[in-house]
């Protein structure tokens, strides 16, 4: 009896001291071992190394672009390449500065058929005029210098209107009516424009304007008589002396006349 409680009791403590690996629970199973191969890190070359191993373990693609040919050498080099230099540039002839005898011919038929239409034009409204106002006006301009100065331009302004222009020297041939129409009465602006240009010596040239007030009367006509003249005599005494002067003016007379029949009009 003493034995088997011995046993009983011995039992107990070897199972309490027997180590905790050697036993196995009921149900499990054993592990497989772990067959996956460790990563391998590759360390990251510096720049220096990369470049070293670069240009020693690789080793460059052939080039499949064609061989750009080497450009010819000799005689026949200059003939095959392009010429790029510049072409000269000759000098262009000026283009001519004055007009041709054509040109200045249609220009001045042209100038006189505007002229002559401003004319036309003048008419009709001093025909209008003469229906509207009962003062006639008459204005004469004459040069009374022609044997040492000629005219070159001269010209009439009625209240800034040109009523008459010359370029021939008219005024110095006759003693002419410039202008014949009707204004209204009251008070007008006529202004006298000329050129005068010496006969004995074409370099000395003047010229001179002088504006006067009229005043037309109703039912009465307007005479306006001017008269220019160049005194001096510097043209041909220059040349003697190198001395001279001029005397360049424009007189002028106004005077209001009685109309020669009641309301005559033309």
């Amino acid at each position: 009896m003493l034995r088997r409680a011995s046993w009983i009791l011995l039992v107990p403590a070897l199972a309490l001291a027997a180590p905790r690996g050697h036993h196995k629970p009921k149900g499990s199973t054993t592990p497989k071992p772990d067959t996956t191969k460790p990563e391998t890190t590759t360390p990251t070359p510096t720049p220096d190394a990369a470049g070293s191993a670069a240009g020693s373990a690789t080793t460059p693609a052939p080039s499949t672009a064609p061989a750009t040919p080497a450009p010819p050498t000799g005689a026949g080099s200059a003939a095959a390449a392009p010429d790029t230099a510049k072409p000269e540039v000759k000098d262009q002839p000026s283009p001519a500065t004055e007009p041709d005898a054509k040109d200045v011919d249609s220009l001045r038929q042209e100038y006189l058929s505007l002229r002559d239409e401003l004319f036309k034009s003048r008419a009709r409204a001093n025909a209008v005029a003469s229906q509207l106002y009962s003062t006639r006006i008459t204005i004469r301009f004459t040069w009374a210098s022609a044997r040492y100065y000629g005219v070159s331009k001269a010209s009439v302004r009625l209240d800034g209107a040109t009523v008459y222009e010359d370029a021939g020297g008219a005024i110095a041939n006759d003693d002419g009516v410039r202008f014949d129409g009707y204004v209204a009465p009251g008070r007008h602006l006529v202004t006298f424009h000329v050129e005068a240009t010496g006969k004995d010596d074409d370099s000395f040239t003047s010229a001179t304007e002088s504006q006067i007030v009229v005043k037309a009367v109703a039912n009465k006509d307007l005479v306006v008589a001017a008269k220019g003249k160049d005194s001096g005599d510097i043209a041909y005494q220059w040349k003697k002396t190198e001395h001279g002067s001029y005397g360049l003016g424009i007189d002028v007379s106004v005077k209001s006349m009685a109309q020669a029949a009641a309301g005559a009009k033309k």
